[in-house]
């Protein structure tokens, strides 16, 4: 039967299905497996049948991290499907996750920023961009707004600035967790802070946006590698977003996997909140381990990442920034790789080098984060989310530093004399640069 409203059905941690006039969008469907890295894993099981995506027509993928763009789950989609189903991502400069839906059978529509698309089914979609790669949307569903803002960073002035721009949203879709690396075994106290600072930022993006309704997501993962399940003691639960979300102004709607929900029936939480309880228990869940990289296979890794980088981008402006005495941008870094029992020197003069012990190295990682880094243009950003390393603020902040080039050419942008004509790189440098200096590095 055709809904003249809105319908939704929440899948898994950022994904819902969105059903209005016949048809179905469904977000970010990561259903099964662990991501970033075996990082993460989701909180709770749940069978989301693959021959359902048959009733699916769109498909919106905000962005290419593994908890909202799985590969896996994409190729799994049955072919014959796939040639039926539109795949809904923002228009990018590398063009990597479009190309790939393609490629695998799926039809693609690329979605430019803040630019009004109207779907098959009547559905207007709004896609904004938040630098260098997330992305939300606003669904006009016959004048009932739904907006998805997932994980971005947007801010209560960044919000407001939506809000001026779309008009008044009806449902908000946000994430009320922390979602990386926030220090080790003993910083409870950074992440009880950065617990409290995800709540106060949903908060002021609720009262920027004032949605009637809000429904808390995209944190229903935990820390799933023995390495890290220190980071799941200060995560915000469903019951703390519930109160925050109530004490800024919109009505909590608490979803487990599986419940539908038509705004214009009455919600109650309490059954959800119960579902989920039990899954909070993380000395009960496995945790995952890592086969250990042999030193050979590290060494050639880091090589290669030098070569990569040297390939992409102007060798004389990383000479410059390597000696440019105020930014500390592309330093070289002491790293210890702790089930090898082996320290390195990681520089992009040199690559990866065996060094003897010091007494108090940048980073200790395990040797399969360390591979993954080097392999990967992506690494340091998925060791940001993973945390699966030792380090102090100082140790983080070098190492983000010394792999910016390689998470630059992630975003599709190679270190050139144009990039200084970027407004998304200097936007992000500036923040970046103001963060740095809080953590006083």
């Amino acid at each position: 039967m055709q809904r003249s409203e809105a319908a939704i059905e929440f899948v898994n941690h950022a994904s819902f299905v969105l059903e209005f006039a016949g048809s179905r969008i469904i977000q970010d469907p990561w259903l099964y497996g662990a991501a970033f890295n075996d990082g993460w894993s989701l909180l709770c099981d749940y069978n989301f049948d693959l021959e359902r995506f048959a009733e699916i027509d769109y498909i919106w993928i905000s962005h290419e991290h593994p908890d909202h763009f799985s590969p896996a789950v994409l190729r799994s989609v049955p072919e014959a499907i796939r040639r039926d189903t539109t795949v809904l991502f923002q228009q990018t400069k590398d063009r990597k996750v479009i190309d790939f839906c393609a490629e695998i059978g799926y039809r693609t529509r690329e979605l430019r920023h803040m630019e009004p698309v109207r779907l098959d089914n009547g559905v207007e979609v709004v896609c904004g961009q938040v630098p260098l790669y997330d992305s939300w949307i606003l669904y006009d569903c016959g004048g009932f707004k739904i907006m998805n803002i997932n994980d971005c960073a947007v801010d209560g002035k960044a919000a407001a600035n939506i809000k001026r721009a779309v008009g008044p949203v009806d449902v908000l879709f946000t994430q009320f967790s922390y979602a990386g690396w926030k220090g080790g075994p003993g910083d409870t106290a950074m992440r009880r802070a950065a617990a409290g600072a995800k709540l106060a930022a949903m908060q002021a993006q609720i009262r920027a946006l004032e949605p009637r309704w809000t429904v808390p997501f995209a944190s229903f993962s935990y820390f799933s590698h023995h390495e890290n399940q220190h980071s799941n003691d200060s995560i915000n639960r469903p019951t703390d977003a519930a109160a925050a979300i109530e004490e800024a102004g919109s009505e909590p709607v608490v979803m487990y996997p599986g419940d539908t929900w038509t705004p214009s029936d009455p919600w109650t939480n309490d059954a959800a909140l119960e579902r989920y309880r039990p899954h909070y228990d993380f000395a009960a869940k496995s945790h995952l381990t890592s086969e250990t990289v042999d030193e050979p296979a590290l060494l050639e890794a880091g090589r290669a990442y030098v070569s990569r980088i040297r390939s992409r981008n102007s060798v004389a402006l990383l000479r410059l920034m390597r000696r440019a005495p105020l930014a500390g941008l592309l330093r070289p870094a002491t790293i210890v790789a702790h089930d090898l029992d082996a320290t390195y020197r990681f520089s992009l003069e040199h690559g990866l080098r065996r060094i003897d012990p010091v007494a108090s190295p940048d980073v200790k990682m395990h040797s399969s984060s360390l591979d993954y880094l080097l392999r990967h243009e992506w690494g340091f950003d998925t060791l940001a989310v993973n945390g699966r390393f030792e380090a102090d603020l100082s140790g983080f902040a070098k190492l983000k530093k010394l792999f910016a080039v390689g998470s630059l050419n992630n975003a599709g942008r190679r270190l050139s004399a144009g990039l200084l004509l970027d407004r998304d790189i200097l936007r992000m440098v500036w923040t970046a640069a103001r963060r740095l200096r809080r953590l006083g590095t």
